[in-house]
């Protein structure tokens, strides 16, 4: 019977033992252990160590801890509120529409694939984007003013998606457009961008 992390990390893309990290590499090109908690077992060739082909070179789920705690505390107030003063319908409302922002805005999932970068906004998935590969023409890792904000903002560098914190990768596309992804781990999603991205323009 599966374990209840498993259906937690399934949903969310990371688990309570705290493996938040999913990274799937055809070799160990990262540097990251074989014993790494993100790391397949070891496989056929091409495959994820389960015999499937592989999907992607670089995943990562960032939690927005600040996004998901003070959503959480609204909604507890709202419903101890409505304890004690009675339960309106408004408040029921309030409550769906708080717990909503929680399933599409909460975490920020990137993933690097043969072909396209993704990025992914909370477990739902409802909102996404992808560029091709064979757009980018560079990327770099940067410091957000902290003005800039969470969730989907515009920049003087262009669009920004971010979940927590100010660290992120700015992405420069071919046709002069660019956009920043915010992560907490700004290095290694830049080295596998620039490691794909070599391996589709060559």
């Amino acid at each position: 019977m599966m374990r209840v992390s498993e259906v937690i990390r399934g949903w969310l893309g990371w688990c309570p033992n705290g493996h938040m990290m999913n990274i799937k590499t055809r070799d160990s090109g990262y540097g990251v252990s074989a014993f790494s908690p993100g790391m397949k077992s070891a496989g056929a060739s091409g495959s994820d160590g389960a015999g499937a082909p592989d999907r992607d070179i670089y995943e990562h789920t960032q939690r927005g801890m600040l996004i998901i705690g003070a959503v959480s505390a609204a909604i507890l107030l709202i419903l101890t509120i409505s304890i004690v003063m009675g339960f309106v319908w408004i408040v029921g409302m309030v409550v769906a529409i708080l717990a909503f922002m929680l399933a599409i805005m909460s975490t920020l999932t990137i993933s690097v694939g043969s072909d396209r970068l993704r990025i992914r906004f909370g477990p739902v998935g409802l909102v996404r984007k992808e560029w091709l590969l064979s757009e980018i023409v560079s990327v770099r890792a940067v410091t957000n003013s902290w003005y800039y904000g969470w969730g989907i903002r515009w920049t003087p560098h262009g669009p920004l998606y971010n979940v927590s914190g100010f660290l992120a990768v700015e992405v420069h596309l071919a046709s002069g457009k660019a956009f920043r992804i915010g992560t907490d781990e700004p290095d290694a999603l830049k080295a596998a961008i620039e490691r794909a991205t070599a391996t589709t323009h060559q």
